[in-house]
């Protein structure tokens, strides 16, 4: 578990705005390590987790992008039944808001990568680290 930074591209809805911001951050040579998209009328958010950070966010600002950053909390679980729904009671019975989430897992790895943006984030830690 671990807090991490993300970035939050607000971009024209499309799959060709979503394409040319993946390109882009391929051909530069940048890993995105998380990312989720909800494409929608007006400005849609892309929120990614990258493996250059700093680097990454300059190039998004160099196309015309408002790019916006906050930290998240990345938490690896065991992909079986209930783990997110014990995670999620455990945030709420300590008074700590979701504002969204997602996630990825492989069948082959029995492991998923879940991330959080919640209201208290250091909160959000201690509750998740004591259930390990």
């Amino acid at each position: 578990m671990a807090k991490t930074k993300q970035l939050t591209v607000w971009m024209a809805s499309g799959l060709a705005e979503l394409g040319r911001i993946t390109r882009t951050l391929a051909d530069a040579g940048v890993n995105l390590t998380a990312f989720s998209c909800q494409l929608r009328t007006g400005d849609s958010p892309l929120r990614l987790q990258v493996d250059q950070h700093e680097r990454a966010r300059q190039i998004l600002q160099d196309l015309g992008l408002r790019v916006t950053e906050e930290e998240v909390l990345r938490v690896t679980v065991a992909d079986k039944p209930g783990t997110l729904a014990e995670i999620s009671a455990r945030l709420h019975d300590a008074g700590i808001q979701v504002e969204y989430g997602y996630g990825a897992w492989t069948s082959k790895s029995r492991k998923a990568d879940l991330v959080f943006a919640v209201s208290d984030l250091e909160g959000a830690e201690r509750v998740l680290r004591r259930r390990k």
